[in-house]
């Protein structure tokens, strides 16, 4: 099994390409499109739209080289972009000869109820490849992502015959799929049958096989997720989303998602405890240096390394720094609230006393507490100013350098529990040139400069609903 080669480049874990960048749905889309082979994506819409989108401000990294745009005008927001929308699509099958032509639909053509049914059979026939449109019109966030994945849905995917144990690996929260080695040959030794993992450098041709699986491993019950499941009978599975306690970075986390995908598809399980024994074993070289070692922890819910360093090496955390500003963008304030139960619970429940809770804490009552506690090291990422961490003796570990080094298996305890380990065991650097800059105390990763722009861009996309 082919996986595509992701390199992480320095830019995607630079801040400001995420907050002062502008995304919407065509983001999205492409994102979805630059993971098919011979795709090519057609913008519908003003030359603006199509203004600096080879740069994806979801994912730096993503250049989109070849980004044809209809360059509608006022005139066409008036008559229709019917005829510049077949010109275009006749040109792009010309020029780039693709496998697949995904159109993207904009506000101008959505507002005027373009009528890309007509558009499509006219020149259906006219070309080599097969094209699709995407309108953007997603009940769930990502729009253009969720959008775009319900037109492969319902456009290319096709009626296949099932499989038997067989199933898809669609994109886990927190781990890419070009990171799914372990769980993959873990899989099959169980007797599963891997129909393939998406979306990730997949032709047209696995898109169409999707349905020839029996059951979708998903992040969540998207749109395209239950077309599938009611059109084609692929039933589906997501891995627990707010049980702090089932996180599938941690050994019993992931043996049970196991158990779950086994139980579904009627899979041997003997191979979970070996593989989890495994595991645990390479786990105690770690375990002997680092428990009972002190960390505080910043929100942690299905993919962070608090868990881990808890329930599997046996690390303590006296301080838990909770940051709701970010969270609150996303949550409501009872789902913020109960995350920050659960991860209380949660630390109380293995080290036998509950953590000291910082909410919305300055950087100087965080450092304080700290110290207070004897902490060693801090588990967070761009809420925390690590370069007064490291200038007060206290370590950080990044969970941006954890979206790099995560993957999806027993190995990913071992992996976390190794880089916690180097991290401990060096001594802080306090004298970095990065550290010279006056950061922002509301973001503490951003200097006051490009703060102050997050700070205008969210004021101008968000705002607070209250009764």
């Amino acid at each position: 099994m082919q996986y595509k080669e992701q390199k992480i480049r320095i830019c995607s874990n630079l801040p400001l390409h995420r907050q002062s960048g502008v995304p919407g749905k065509v983001c999205g889309a492409l994102r979805i499109a630059n993971q098919i082979k011979g795709c090519v994506p057609i913008l519908h819409s003003p030359v603006g739209c199509a203004f600096q989108r080879k740069i994806n401000t979801f994912a730096p990294y993503e250049i989109t080289y070849n980004l044809p745009c209809t360059n509608l005008t006022e005139v066409d927001t008036v008559y229709g972009g019917h005829e510049k929308l077949v010109e275009k699509v006749l040109e792009v099958n010309k020029k780039y000869h693709p496998e697949l032509i995904l159109i993207i639909s904009t506000c101008a053509p959505d507002l005027i109820g373009e009528d890309y049914d007509i558009t499509l059979d006219e020149v259906r026939d006219m070309i080599d490849a097969k094209i699709i449109y995407d309108t953007g019109n997603a009940k769930r966030a990502p729009v253009g992502m969720q959008s775009a994945l319900y037109s492969l849905a319902t456009q290319v995917m096709e009626e296949q015959d099932k499989i038997k144990k067989s199933l898809n690996i669609c994109k886990l929260s927190y781990h890419r799929t070009d990171s799914v080695d372990e769980f993959v040959d873990i899989l099959e030794e169980m007797g599963a049958h891997v129909n393939g993992v998406y979306f990730n450098n997949n032709t047209v041709e696995d898109i169409k096989n999707i349905p020839r699986a029996e059951l979708n491993l998903v992040d969540f019950p998207a749109d395209w997720v239950l077309y599938a499941e009611k059109k084609f009978g692929t039933k589906y599975l997501v891995p627990p989303r707010l049980k702090i306690e089932d996180s599938l970075t941690t050994l019993n986390g992931f043996a049970k998602y196991l158990y779950a995908i086994a139980g579904a598809l009627d899979l041997d399980t003997d191979v979970i405890e070996k593989r989890k024994k495994e595991a645990d074993e390479k786990l105690e070289k770690y375990r002997k240096k680092l428990k009972g070692k002190k960390i505080a922890s910043g929100f942690s819910v299905h993919g962070g390394a608090m868990q881990t360093l808890i329930e599997d090496v046996g690390m303590e955390c006296p301080v838990l720094i909770l940051k709701t500003r970010r969270m609150n963008l996303m949550m409501k304030d009872d789902a913020v609230k109960h995350i920050s139960n659960s991860m209380t619970r949660f630390i109380e429940n293995h080290q036998g006393y509950a953590p000291e809770v910082l909410i919305n804490p300055t950087t100087e009552e965080e450092i304080k507490a700290m110290k207070e506690h004897g902490i060693e090291l801090c588990v967070g990422g761009m809420e925390n100013n690590m370069f007064e961490y490291l200038r007060n003796g206290i370590k950080l570990f990044d969970m941006r350098r954890m979206m790099q080094i995560s993957k999806m298996g027993f190995n990913n305890s071992v992996n976390i529990a190794r880089e916690t380990y180097k991290i401990v065991s060096k001594e802080p650097k306090s004298h970095l040139l990065l550290g010279n800059i006056e950061y922002s105390m509301r973001n503490p990763s951003l200097s006051n400069y490009w703060a102050d722009i997050v700070d205008i861009f969210q004021t101008c996309w968000h705002c607070d609903c209250k009764d």
